[in-house]
């Protein structure tokens, strides 16, 4: 892996002295086109210009007409993820599509047909958000376990992490520098190794008490990955996070299967007038409730992370992460050194 990413920047370094045009591929350009094909029904909804622009979004990965102001919102309520189109949407897509093949059993020779028609299916989504680099991670993350589950192979959730950026790098090295591919991996990692162990914290048998905590631990679990990366780019953090989350999950699990549903019917031809009135009135409910979580205060350092101060934090949290799994106390002294080094390097930044 380590060889790959020395390569990969590299191969980009090149690409950089020598072309340094970076322009779209053929695949792009027909995804793009795709694309915005795909807005016009969306066009027909009911709802205010930015309503439209975030379920363009939210659904097709389409941002150039949403507003900074909007992004902020959306950033301080602690959602920006559900504007980036990500694993949690190609999860909502192949949940859907699972639903909708629920009649081919994967016990029978009909696994091969229904797990190519889901594969089908999550690269189509894939290139209809555009390629981005989040959802072809999710895609290739989901391709090799699908392949894994149809031919009877034992899976591996961190060998499947290391494939899938392994084939993207290959295609694509300037996934490297890519802001999208790095929080989302970040967070891939984070949840595999954190979040049995928070769900584990409460161990809960009631399933409607369950599914919430489940959410929660996610969603922690994903956070503990990325808040070095967010701080690092962005400057701060949302205080909210943790409580939009759930409510800001519900609301995206119902309108991203209904908006699919919506754009097909409009595409045959048939306007369902009482579709368009509840994707309308959840879109609606939905971005009123970001609004209001969105103007909640966001927590800031003090200073802004530098990139030695971001690889001080990581190593950090590497560190921890090696004391939790094998206990030695060495990591545990570890994590200490390089968290006192990022706070020394935080004094030096504030009062230089």
């Amino acid at each position: 892996m380590l060889l790959l990413l020395a390569l990969s920047c590299a191969y980009v370094s090149y690409r950089l002295r020598v072309h340094p045009s970076t322009d779209l591929s053929e695949w792009q350009v027909w995804c793009h086109s795709f694309q915005q094909q795909l807005l016009e029904p969306i066009a027909l909804l009911d709802l205010a210009d930015w309503e439209k622009n975030v379920l363009a979004t939210l659904t097709l990965g389409y941002r150039q007409q949403l507003e900074w102001t909007v992004r902020e919102r959306f950033s301080l309520a602690g959602a920006a993820h559900i504007l980036a189109v990500s694993g949690f949407h190609v999860g909502v897509i192949y949940s859907f599509l699972r639903l909708c093949l629920f009649p081919l059993s994967d016990k029978s020779g009909l696994r091969f047909l229904k797990n190519g028609l889901l594969l089908m299916g999550i690269w189509l989504f894939a290139a209809i958000t555009g390629l981005a680099a989040s959802a072809v991670r999710a895609a290739w993350m989901l391709s090799l376990y699908l392949i894994g589950i149809t031919i009877r192979k034992k899976r591996d959730s961190y060998n499947t992490w290391c494939a899938a950026a392994f084939c993207m790098l290959v295609y694509n090295p300037f996934y490297l520098f890519d802001i999208g591919f790095q929080l989302s991996f970040l967070a891939v990692l984070s949840i595999f190794f954190f979040y049995r162990r928070i769900s584990s914290l409460l161990q809960l048998r009631n399933p409607l008490i369950r599914a919430p905590w489940d959410w929660l631990s996610i969603s922690l679990a994903a956070q503990i990955g990325t808040f070095p990366l967010c701080l690092y780019y962005f400057g701060e953090l949302s205080s909210v996070s943790l409580l939009a989350a759930l409510p800001v999950s519900f609301f995206s699990i119902l309108i991203i299967p209904l908006a699919f549903i919506w754009i097909i019917c409009v595409c045959l031809g048939w306007i369902c007038a009482p579709l368009c009135w509840l994707i309308s009135l959840i879109v609606e409910t939905f971005c009123l409730f970001v609004d209001r979580m969105g103007r909640i205060d966001p927590i800031t350092p003090a200073e802004p992370l530098s990139a030695c101060m971001l690889f001080e934090l990581y190593l950090a949290l590497l560190f921890f992460c090696l004391y939790i799994r094998e206990k030695y106390f060495r990591h545990l002294w570890a994590t200490f050194l390089f968290f006192f080094l990022f706070s020394a390097s935080m004094l030096i930044e504030r009062i230089s």
